[in-house]
């Protein structure tokens, strides 16, 4: 116990320590579980993950204390690797305008999410994508060019400077104006309006194949995303507590920047409920985002807080995050208990929805060893 104190754990964390401990100590009879039933928790297919899990022993997230993260998704398998579009595509875009589509050789797929690259890499067009925003952030795009500025600002000049043949973006960035000197300019621009929901996630798949010459794969990838879901929720119907978790999505952006309470118009509900829990802020009737404000978390008071990566780390981490006023006196920031997903994916309802569900499913509800009693410690997924 001296030793653990003497690791410059800070007074919020001390009092937790003991109770550390003991969570440590119950750890100890999963281990057997983990060498002789789940000795492959790397696997790259959600498929195979989704059988590991399935039985797995697990353990009451409410007697652990700490941080869980979901560090990253694999890519999206291919449907096809030989993809060819019919076009031209004629359409009308969700601003109303006409737009045909000729050519999707050079593709720029744009959004907050970086759903629409994930999409086009399951209909086999990677290798046409010449752009990307940051929160694109596979592997193999990974010496593909930003071509946004301060996150969401889309640089003009810089996507004109790639030549491409296809833009496909929606109002989740912009400003408005940026998309429409792209227009101007002469490349076909088409905008998208996704629900983002598990209700449309396989509509969602299936419009940005159409932009693109290729219904027949986008049907096959909506179908397979939509099943891997379904699995990834019966399988976690057999980890989740029978009294669902109280949780609550909190977005951050600095230390003194932005800290918001996100609930209904950001399918919230969908993803904590998919993970068996309760979404505490869509049944308390936010909608919108809501200032997380000390009334406002003390009023929802969640057992467990849901953060994107970069979010929790630009708010000064956990010790930063329990210095907001009101976390702390919450259930969730007595026992630092936040559940990590990484930016792009937590809420983008893309075809990688079922591999992130199973994964942050383990980190949440399955039984695993601690390896170090300090908070700043994640238990990798």
């Amino acid at each position: 116990r001296d030793c653990l104190l003497s690791r410059g754990l800070g007074d919020v964390y001390k009092r937790q320590v003991m109770r550390r401990v003991a969570t440590w100590l119950a750890s100890l009879a999963c281990v057997v579980a983990l060498v002789s039933g789940c000795a492959s928790w790397d696997s790259p297919q959600a498929g195979k993950l989704s059988d590991e899990l399935s039985g797995a022993s697990t353990v009451d997230p409410r007697a652990r204390d700490g941080v869980v993260s979901v560090d990253k998704l694999d890519e999206v398998e291919p449907v096809t690797d030989n993809p060819k579009p019919a076009l031209p595509v004629e359409l009308t875009d969700a601003d109303g305008n006409d737009v045909t589509v000729t050519d999707t050789s050079r593709i720029l797929a744009l959004d907050l999410y970086g759903t629409y690259t994930k999409t086009l890499r399951g209909l086999g067009l990677g290798p046409n994508i010449v752009g990307r925003t940051v929160s694109s952030t596979e592997d193999s795009l990974a010496d593909v060019p930003v071509v946004t500025v301060g996150g969401h600002d889309i640089n003009v000049e810089a996507v004109l400077n790639l030549k491409p043949t296809l833009v496909i973006v929606d109002h989740s960035i912009g400003p408005p104006e940026a998309i429409e000197q792209i227009r101007a300019a002469g490349v076909p621009t088409v905008i998208m309006n996704p629900t983002r929901s598990l209700e449309t996630l396989g509509t969602d798949i299936e419009n940005v194949a159409g932009v693109v010459g290729l219904p027949s794969e986008g049907a096959t990838l909506a179908k397979r995303s939509v099943d891997q879901v379904e699995e990834a929720r019966s399988v976690i119907a057999g980890l989740a507590p029978e009294t669902p978790l109280r949780m609550a999505f909190l977005y951050a952006r600095g230390t003194g920047g932005g800290f918001y309470i996100l609930g209904k118009e950001n399918s919230t509900e969908d993803l904590i409920g998919a993970l068996g829990g309760e979404d505490v802020a869509t049944e308390s009737g936010i909608g919108a985002p809501s200032p997380a404000s000390p009334e406002a978390l003390a009023g929802l008071n969640p057992e467990v807080f849901v953060m994107m990566t970069k979010g929790l780390e630009s708010t000064g981490s956990i010790s930063g995050l329990l210095s907001r006023p009101g976390v702390a006196q919450t259930d969730a920031g007595q026992h630092s208990r936040v559940l990590v997903l990484p930016d792009g994916d937590s809420l983008a309802f893309g075809p990688q929805t079922g591999e992130l569900l199973l994964r942050a499913a383990k980190a949440l509800y399955v039984c695993l060893l601690y390896t170090s009693p300090s908070p700043r410690d994640k238990r990798q997924s």
